[in-house]
Formats: structure tokens, C-alpha cells, sequence
């Protein structure tokens, strides 16, 4: 994962061409209701992260499932059974957001570079 982008959604690569893939989404719809189809850079592309089981600590950097994608942000407090996650540039920008435990993950980023790329745990 890298910030620049802010949030990740699930696809398939459906075509490919010279540093562009066209990207069937699973979760986003065009305005037809459609599964939306974009053409990106092979940059933005990202294998799914594996799942790590860990311990959230204020301040560690999460994913949230959020508006059909997930979004990167701050784990900031929990109450109850909620965790409360604050988004700095992304929508919802500027405001905390609860969620329970299973719509946030560990945020993790994407090495390209390293050992042929490799996940790498983020925590602040």
C-alpha cells in the first residue's frame, strides 16, 4: 500500500497492456450497475495483503472498511466493542469513524522492489 493513493478496492486484472492494466472492480459499480472498469498504472496495483492478527495501539496506522473499499487511517480509541479511526485526507476526511473489530486491519504496504515485493507491516 502506499498513502499516495488512500484506499484500495478489490479487482480483477482483465486486460493488459505496457505499464497499464484494466481493472474489473468487485465492489464498485458504474452508473449502469455495472462492475466498474478502469484502466490504471501497474503502480497502483497492489496483490491483497495477507492477514495479520495483531493488537491495535493508539496511533497505529489501520485500514478501515469503508464505502465499498479500504481506507487507510489512525486507530485513535476503542469503546465497547468499537474502534474509533481517525482520516486524515480521505473521505471521510478530518473525522473519526467507528467500526467493530472486523471492518479494520493492520495497514500494511506494498515493497515492489524488495525480494521481487513483499508486504510490510506498518505500525505508526
Amino acid at each position: 500500500m502506499n498513502m499516495e493513493w488512500g484506499s484500495y478496492f478489490k479487482g480483477h486484472v482483465i486486460d493488459r497492456s505496457p505499464g497499464r492494466r484494466t481493472i474489473r472492480y468487485e465492489t464498485l459499480l458504474a452508473d449502469d450497475g455495472s462492475p466498474l472498469e478502469e484502466v490504471i498504472s501497474v503502480r497502483r496495483l497492489r496483490p491483497p495483503p495477507p492477514t495479520v492478527l495483531a493488537r491495535f495501539h493508539l496511533g497505529d496506522m489501520v485500514d478501515a472498511w469503508h464505502n465499498e473499499g479500504w481506507w487507510v487511517g489512525r486507530y485513535v480509541r476503542r469503546e465497547g466493542e468499537k474502534y474509533n479511526v481517525f482520516f486524515e485526507n480521505e473521505a471521510p476526511a478530518n473525522q473519526h469513524v467507528s467500526y467493530p473489530k472486523a471492518q479494520i486491519r493492520v495497514h500494511q504496504e506494498w515493497k515492489e522492489l524488495e525480494e521481487g515485493g513483499k508486504w510490510k507491516y506498518v505500525k505508526r
